[in-house]
């Protein structure tokens, strides 16, 4: 899960046009694998992204929350498998920041 997330912080970097849209957005999301009882975040700060594990003491914007394979389908970058998984997940936070990561996940779509 770590190196698809890296994987899609390094996507967001390489499309610029995305930067504008991430700027000024400084979200923490906190992705709940619920299989493998892992936590990792997905941080937006300055326009650049970056992840890592997610410990109890930090807090989070927006919270994700599925199977391990739900999360691989999408994060995984492919935009039809995105949008079946969209229906699967559990997304909890301000409507507003799951509209905004909905749009910024469909953008990084190889």
């Amino acid at each position: 899960m770590g190196r698809l997330l890296t994987e899609v912080a390094n996507r967001l970097q390489k499309k610029t046009h995305l930067h504008l849209m991430m700027t000024g957005w400084e979200r923490r999301i906190g992705i709940v694998t619920e299989d493998t009882k892992t936590r990792w975040h997905l941080t937006f700060s300055k326009g650049v992204a970056t992840c890592g594990a997610w410990t109890e003491e930090q807090t989070a914007d927006l919270i994700v929350q599925g199977d391990e394979r739900q999360m691989q389908m999408l994060f995984g970058g492919d935009e039809l498998v995105y949008a079946f998984a969209r229906e699967q997940v559990r997304i909890v936070g301000p409507l507003r920041d799951q509209l905004k990561l909905d749009a910024i996940l469909r953008l990084t779509c190889k």
